[in-house]
């Protein structure tokens, strides 16, 4: 993955202009590094204080109500964003996740770590957004509190159907005042792409002129970070009616919304962004370019490929969190359904179990990988026999499919593998369950 990432970093800026139009590349300024994580500087904080915060960490927490649900024997790391800082095949396996596993062992802490925005406890699971304004809150405000919450209750022994069960309340979404909107439009009329002052990730200003070549009229106003407190401006929508057949991007830290003709395949697109690269956006770090590279990309297959598409499935109970993390970087739900996961009003929690990569027995992993591809085959005959019937497709269901298939290529070992299987199983019996 650590590969595929770097050319991801490298291509996606480019990857629409490649996809949509003869356009010759053009050139991007590389990305300022964050700052590598001294691991043992950070673990011999941890041994007296009980969260330690790393030079170069974006996240906040509300440390005052994570304390109160932590454990005597619970440890939080406060990280930066991994960038390219592990350009090696298991740099860092060998560099971090090792080292950390076995201080956890040695010490006998569980340690929740926050890297970037991505955030899991060592030898559990991992945790991220379940739903449109939990993402909101995570990327806008790179709040990470009710991923924190959910492990450090978690950690103490709270069962994992509960460990969720709390109160967080999300900041205020709150329309502009028509003073505001003047002044926001003001800008997007002196320049497409404007980049407020305090923006951390500048937009480039080419996005706007490859949108064009494909037929899109593209307006982005990229804006600061929030801060917990502080409401969130819905300008898109306002902004929208001052430029009428036009796509409108807002940008509020790591938050996109987009809105303009055929909001439904917008909408999509954008959410296909999230799911398809989460990875590369929570813990590595991936510019807003690339996200919007890739939600233009998504807009113009939608719009001009008409590609193979399941239809959207009504609204679904929230399902129970399951044990392997969807590591949604390589597919998610509403990446492969057309947003089904997100816009049916699902919420699906990212857990995941870690793979160790320890020595394997390779006749084991050929077997255990032969046998999560056939669960993962059967589920897809079964879903794939919906859709032919007619009948609505269970997002929960489809969420297991989609998962299955994203982490079989990224487990290495037996164990990993099985776990694969085990979520194809899961929604095979879903399925059953839903005839």
């Amino acid at each position: 993955m650590t590969g595929i990432r770097r050319v991801f970093a490298a291509l996606a800026a480019l990857a629409f202009a490649l996809v949509v139009a003869p356009l010759p590349a053009q050139a991007e300024p590389t990305p300022a590094q964050p700052p590598k994580l001294d691991v043992p500087a950070a673990l011999t904080a941890l041994e007296t204080t009980p969260i330690h915060r790393a030079p170069g960490a974006v996240a906040w927490i509300d440390e005052q109500r994570v304390r109160a649900e932590m454990a005597p024997n619970t440890r939080i790391l406060v990280a930066p964003y991994k960038g390219d800082n592990y350009p090696g095949k298991d740099d860092y396996q060998n560099q971090v996740y090792n080292p950390i596993e076995e201080w956890a062992k040695r010490t006998n802490l569980r340690l929740i770590k926050v890297e970037g925005l991505g955030v899991d406890v060592t030898d559990g699971p991992g945790y991220g957004p379940s739903d449109i304004p939990s993402l909101r809150q995570t990327t806008a405000y790179l709040d990470v509190t009710q991923s924190v919450l959910t492990l450090a209750r978690l950690a103490k022994g709270v069962p994992r159907d509960q460990s969720w069960r709390f109160e967080y309340t999300n900041d205020k979404v709150v329309p502009p005042t028509p003073s505001q909107v003047d002044a926001m439009a003001r800008n997007l009329e002196r320049t497409k792409i404007y980049n407020a002052p305090g923006r951390e990730d500048p937009v480039l200003a080419d996005l706007a002129d490859q949108a064009g070549r494909a037929g899109i009229t593209l307006r982005v106003a990229a804006l600061p970070r929030l801060t917990r407190g502080q409401p969130l401006i819905d300008y898109a929508p306002a902004l929208a009616g001052r430029f009428p057949g036009e796509v409108i991007m807002v940008t509020q830290g790591r938050w996109l919304d987009a809105v303009g003709p055929d909001q439904a395949e917008i909408t999509s697109s954008r959410d296909y962004a999230y799911g398809r690269f989460e990875i590369g956006s929570f813990t590595k770090g991936s510019t807003m370019s690339d996200r919007i590279g890739t939600v233009l990309e998504r807009l113009h297959t939608l719009r001009n490929k008409k590609p193979f598409g399941r239809p959207q499935p009504p609204a679904q109970p929230r399902p129970e969190p399951y044990d392997v993390r969807r590591t949604i970087s390589a597919a998610a739900p509403w990446a492969l359904l057309g947003s089904a996961g997100v816009l049916g009003g699902t919420g699906v929690f990212l857990w995941r179990l870690r793979g160790r990569r320890d020595k394997v027995d390779s006749t084991e992993l050929r077997i255990a990988s032969a046998q999560a591809a056939a669960k993962i085959s059967a589920l897809g005959a079964l879903v794939l026999a919906a859709e032919e019937r007619g009948d609505p497709v269970d997002s929960a269901v489809a969420e297991r499919h989609d998962t299955a298939r994203s982490l079989f290529d990224q487990a290495h070992t037996p164990v990993a593998m099985a776990q694969v299987a085990k979520i194809a199983d899961e929604g095979i019996e879903m399925a059953g369950d839903s005839r």
